[in-house]
């Protein structure tokens, strides 16, 4: 597989600045994954997916954002959202979704983030989704928006998480269920124009009385959330592994500039300036740190998957390891651009592109002052009090 890997990430390299600068949606680097089967990576082997684990798959997503940083974060969504179902869908959900993305190349959007993150005491979360979802004979019915679902140009299937009257058992009242692109009520709206990653085409999708039936429930009515719980670990790592390879496609390219540019004065190649080993030696340091940070995560998610028990302890790492790739990804790009000089900042050039994309990474659920609030939280052994701060 790893010649073909290599092959799409050429492929996806040539192209990225086309789509960059276009704002289309990627459909030939999909077209290649999906020819390739690489679309069904993470489904469960039994229903004839590879079943890749965490580490694997992040492998393979650094990779594949090295050549498109856009295409990668599609695919992120869909891998990830693919193998936290894994464990919750229905041996008959199973068959027919996996049966569908395998043999007709349908994919997977992410859920929406639930406002839940936090919670105080008398906490109302009856809002905490945007979504609503009212139970009908043989289903559901459901109104609101989801925004920001990457590659819904072309993805079929979307998970949603929406708060659900009268669920009095549940802790939040959030039940999950997938909707389809083509479900009557379901609009797509042309909303993603932004400067970062503007091939993935984040648009928003607004849903009025969308009817459910009751066999696109996942897991129970009203535990949306704890039923899909290993979600944010695969969420995290995926997102880490876009961004590394962000990093990855900026070193690439400037150890080339390096080895090829000739300095103005000396005549010599970049790579004999003192300063500019030094430059490089730092960028190195980074890649390495931020890359050893992600393996140790990704190792230990995967021995944890095998043990049937996920701990405090890699919900923390997961923190650690979004933050850190994230910021030093943006580092790593960011000097880069200097060793470059002022060709770095042209419109459209490779590092221009890459320092545009890199920059989202911070935004990502949750932003990093968040990040830092739950993992003190967290680390410092903190229950929720009546009050947030004190």
């Amino acid at each position: 597989m790893n010649g073909k890997i290599n092959d799409l990430q050429k492929a996806f390299s040539d192209k990225a600045g086309y789509y960059d600068q276009s704002g289309l949606f990627p459909h030939e680097n999909i077209d290649l994954v999906t020819n390739n089967a690489l679309h069904t990576v993470t489904i469960d082997s039994d229903y004839g997916g590879m079943e890749l684990g965490f580490e694997e798959t992040s492998e393979l997503l650094v990779r594949l954002a090295s050549g498109c940083p856009s295409t990668a974060l599609c695919l992120a969504m869909h891998y990830y959202t693919i193998a936290g179902l894994n464990k919750v869908l229905s041996p008959q959900q199973k068959s027919k979704i996996y049966s569908d993305i395998r043999n007709n190349g349908h994919y997977f959007t992410s859920f929406n983030q639930p406002n839940v993150t936090i919670v105080q005491a008398n906490q109302d979360f009856t809002q905490s989704t945007g979504i609503a979802i009212k139970k009908v004979d043989e289903g559901y019915l459901v109104n609101g928006v989801k925004r920001c679902s990457s590659g819904i140009d072309r993805f079929s299937y979307i998970p949603i998480y929406g708060n659900q009257v009268g669920i009095d058992k549940s802790r939040f009242g959030i039940s999950a269920l997938f909707l389809r692109r083509d479900d009557p009520g379901v609009t797509i709206t042309s909303s993603w124009d932004n400067a970062s990653l503007r091939a993935s085409a984040g648009h928003d999708v607004l849903l009025n009385d969308v009817f459910v039936s009751k066999d696109r429930l996942i897991g129970h009515e009203g535990f949306g959330v704890e039923n899909t719980s290993n979600l944010v670990f695969w969420s995290r790592m995926a997102i880490s592994s876009v961004y590394l390879g962000i990093a990855k496609a900026s070193m690439d390219y400037i150890t080339t500039i390096i080895k090829h540019k000739k300095d103005y004065v000396s005549k010599k190649t970049l790579a004999f300036l003192p300063n500019i080993q030094y430059a490089f030696s730092e960028l190195k340091i980074k890649y390495d740190t931020a890359h050893s940070q992600l393996k140790m995560f990704v190792k230990q998610a995967d021995y944890e998957t095998f043990n049937g028990k996920y701990t405090d302890d890699l919900f923390q790492r997961a923190l650690v390891t979004k933050f850190f790739v994230g910021r030093t990804a943006n580092e790593i790009v960011w000097q880069a651009m200097q060793i470059e000089g002022m060709r770095s900042m042209s419109r459209g050039s490779v590092l221009e592109r890459l320092y545009r994309d890199v920059r989202a990474a911070t935004f990502h659920q949750p932003n990093d002052d968040l990040m830092k609030e739950i993992l003190a939280k967290k680390a410092l052994g903190l229950i929720a009090p009546k009050n947030r701060w004190v």
